[in-house]
């Protein structure tokens, strides 16, 4: 007869978080941060909104004027303070280590992971009832926050229109596989430190160098493919005067050509490998969704002859960043799953 172990484990686990001093007081501060960065992003939504009701009432309705002009701020720049403090004072991170760093190290320091096993449950149903567990708490989490959210769009008489809900589901759930992802890492450090200190350690390290790693990218960048292509130097002819000039007498445009060429080839392989690094930082993730989301209707046709953006092309440039914020978690539960399941428990 099949054990009904998950479920009980998963329910103990998600009340077990909500009972937590620890976890209350890191949501709470989480989700004061969330207040902060809407009540930002509100002031700033509707200072743009002003300026762009004052440019309305001031240019003629000519054509090219409305196109080169100014369009409606979205209501994904509410966000934009949101994301910056979630990312740069790190909330939504510290509460995902927070909930799994003792999992599986505090039940081996009480000896109380013996006793579980001892009844008749399986082991597998211990560690996913535990993941489970957290994995709901942090759905309610982000609900909570998605609730808090909406509300204080429509206190201030911020009304989302057409695609907005669905960009600002989008953020939420961006948000969540962030802090899921930290929640997977700390989990799995649960499982390999004999402590629970041992494994916030290990977390808050490979947290520290996720951080590092995003701050350096640039330096890792020039590390990895190289300087630039040095830049042809032209001729100089100098008067004597305190008026001289630069005066480029000769160039040979097939140097500069085969310039062009290598800085075009340098700017994509640049380009590819800070993609790649971005890709293993959950942070740098949730910005890039944050910030395509922001950036939608940023380009106006018809100016400088760049093509409109539209929604189908902002989730089609985001799938892989949503893509590596699904594997990183998947990624450390497994390896959570697997050191479990080999682990000598004596």
């Amino acid at each position: 007869m099949k054990s009904d172990g998950l479920w009980v484990i998963a329910q103990k686990e998600l009340r077990d978080h909500f009972r937590s001093r620890k976890f209350l007081l890191i949501f709470g501060i989480f989700l004061i941060i969330t207040v902060l960065g809407m009540v930002t992003g509100v002031a700033h939504y509707n200072k743009d909104l002003q300026k762009y009701n004052e440019r309305q009432s001031v240019i003629d309705e000519d054509e090219s004027e409305v196109r080169c002009g100014w369009q409606k701020p979205s209501i994904m720049t509410v966000y934009m303070g949101l994301s910056s403090l979630i990312t740069i004072i790190f909330g939504g991170a510290i509460l995902g280590i927070a909930m799994g760093f003792d999992l599986i190290s505090k039940e081996k320091e009480t000896k109380s992971l013996k006793m579980l096993l001892s009844n008749p449950i399986y082991r597998d149903e211990v560690i996913n009832g535990k993941a489970i567990g957290g994995v709901m708490a942090l759905a309610i989490v982000i609900g909570i926050v998605f609730i808090v959210t909406f509300a204080i769009l429509i206190i201030s008489g911020i009304v989302p229109e057409g695609d907005e809900l669905l960009k600002i589901l989008v953020y939420e759930g961006a948000t969540f596989l962030m802090i899921l992802s930290y929640f997977a890492l700390s989990l799995f450090m649960s499982t390999i430190a004999n402590d629970s200190g041992t494994a916030l350690v290990y977390s808050l390290i490979i947290f520290v160098v996720i951080i590092c790693m995003g701050m350096a990218q640039g330096e890792i960048i020039n590390q990895i493919i190289g300087d630039p292509p040095a830049q042809p130097e032209d001729e100089l002819l100098l008067g004597s005067d305190l008026n001289s000039i630069k005066v480029i007498e000769e160039r040979d445009y097939k140097i500069w050509e085969e310039y062009n060429r290598k800085s075009d080839e340098y700017q994509n392989k640049r380009q590819s490998v800070s993609d790649i690094i971005t890709l293993f930082s959950p942070p740098k993730n949730l910005r890039m969704v944050s910030d395509k989301m922001i950036c939608l209707g940023k380009y106006y046709p018809g100016r400088y002859n760049r093509p409109e953006v539209t929604v189908t092309d902002i989730f089609g440039d985001i799938l892989k960043n949503i893509i590596a914020m699904i594997a990183f978690p998947a990624l450390f539960l497994g390896l959570a799953y697997v050191r479990f399941m080999r682990m000598d428990i004596r």
